[in-house]
Formats: structure tokens, sequence, C-alpha cells
């Protein structure tokens, strides 16, 4: 009986200590907090936390969209094979970024896949409860369309990069959209991303990704360290990735 009651106890514990993260995550989203307190509570009622190992795929090209997704913690990345076997790297996604929005609107099969790059947690929030919200209240449906019109730029200047960028600045756009999406979280410019993360960000190979890094330490814009990155230069980070200060998710590649 008292291992048992061990057992239910260390549960209840993990549970909490989850439900914990997501509040962290939930209270710096802005659409969140600028929702009535009914709306909120609906929304947090509503959430469904999934857990993802390190190459554990969220959802896979055709399977049908449940909602709207947003990244707990960890790192994810949006990807789209080619009849060639090649694939394509999208995104990357990490803590308090939410995406989707797109498919489940159209209620539509998703036509690529989503891997965690680490151990991450992300939370759904249902299509009904979230088609209830903006046939309900404008201010969720004017973050949903604001999500939507930066998808379409950064799409427009993913393309752009796919043709047209050199690795270095490929490799200081997906470094300058991961400090954009963890800007809110305090990190005073210390990124948690290996340099193996921002290579399969980019669709480049590590040794690639690594000269690149390099070149921008030695450049003055940020020093690599154990575990991740620091930005020292973000006014320079920014004319190497070639963009001003509002950047979605770091641009495609073919690998």
């Amino acid at each position: 009986m008292a291992s048992a009651e061990t057992g239910d106890q260390a549960l209840s514990a993990r549970r909490r200590k989850a439900q914990g993260a997501v509040d962290r995550m939930l209270g710096v989203v802005p659409w969140y907090n600028g929702l009535p307190d009914a709306e909120r509570e609906e929304i947090r009622a509503s959430l469904r936390l999934v857990s993802l190992r390190t190459g554990e795929y969220l959802f896979r090209v055709g399977e049908r969209s449940p909602g709207w997704y947003g990244v707990v913690d960890g790192l994810v990345k949006w990807s789209s094979g080619g009849a060639d076997g090649k694939t394509l790297s999208l995104a990357g996604f990490s803590t308090g970024s939410w995406f989707g929005e797109a498919t489940m609107i159209r209620g539509a099969r998703f036509d690529y896949d989503l891997v965690a790059l680490r151990p991450s947690r992300v939370v759904i929030l249902p299509r009904d409860t979230c088609e209830w919200l903006w046939n309900h209240n404008i201010e969720f449906t004017k973050a949903l369309m604001e999500h939507l019109a930066e998808r379409v730029d950064w799409l427009m200047a993913s393309y752009t990069g796919n043709v047209l960028l050199d690795v270095d600045t490929m490799v200081a756009r997906a470094v300058a959209a991961q400090l954009a999406a963890e800007s809110h979280s305090g990190t005073d410019g210390r990124l948690k991303i290996s340099q193996e993360e921002i290579a399969s960000l980019c669709g480049v190979s590590r040794q690639r990704c690594n000269a690149a890094l390099t070149r921008l330490a030695r450049a003055g814009v940020l020093q690599t360290r154990y575990g991740g990155l620091t930005i020292l230069d973000r006014e320079a980070l920014d004319r190497y990735a070639k963009t001003d200060r509002k950047f979605g998710p770091a641009p495609a590649r073919t690998a």
C-alpha cells in the first residue's frame, strides 16, 4: 500500500510540475493574456499536453490537424520531404512559439512533418475551442490573423533565402529566429541551442554550420559556448541575417 501511495504521489508531483511549465509559458504569451478571464480559463482547461523524445514526431504528413500547437519547452522542426528523398527544413519552433494555424483553420491534413530536435513539450488547443473563440472574441481572431500574416511574410522570405542566401546568412537568420522566439523568456541573449540543432534548422551540414558560426564569432556577433550561444551584438546579427528585428522562424534550405 505504501509503495502504491508513493507512486501516486510521484505521479501527482510530475503532473503539477508539467502544469506549472504550461502556466509559465502562457504567462508570457501576449494574445493569451489579452483575453478576458473567462476565455483564458476556457483555453487553459482545453489544452492537451504532449511530451516528445528527441527524434519523435508530433505528427506526420497526411494526419489531420486537431488544433493549434504551442511549444511549452524544447525545440521542434517543421520539414517536408520530396519524392527524391531530400528534406526541406522549413522552420524551428522553440518555447512560446505557436504554429499550425493555417492547417487548423482549413480543417485540412498536414502536408509536412513536425519532429522534436530535443526533449520537448507541446500543448494542443483543440480546433473547436479555437473556432468558438474566433467567432466570439475579436482579440483572439486578431491574434490568429497576425500569426497568419507573419507566417506569410516568413514564407516569402524563406523562398528568397532558399534561392539567394549564403550559408552565413542562413545561419544568422536561424539564430535570429531563435533569439526572437525566446526574447520573452529573459535569456538576455543566451540561447540554449546546439550547433547541430542550428544546422538541422538550416538544412546544412554541421561542418558548414560550424564554419559560419566561427565567422560570426570572429566578427563579434556572437560567442559559442558549451550547450549554446551568447549574442553579443543584436544589431550586427540583424545585419548578417538581412532582417529587421521583426522576425519569424528560421528560413528553409534543402538537405
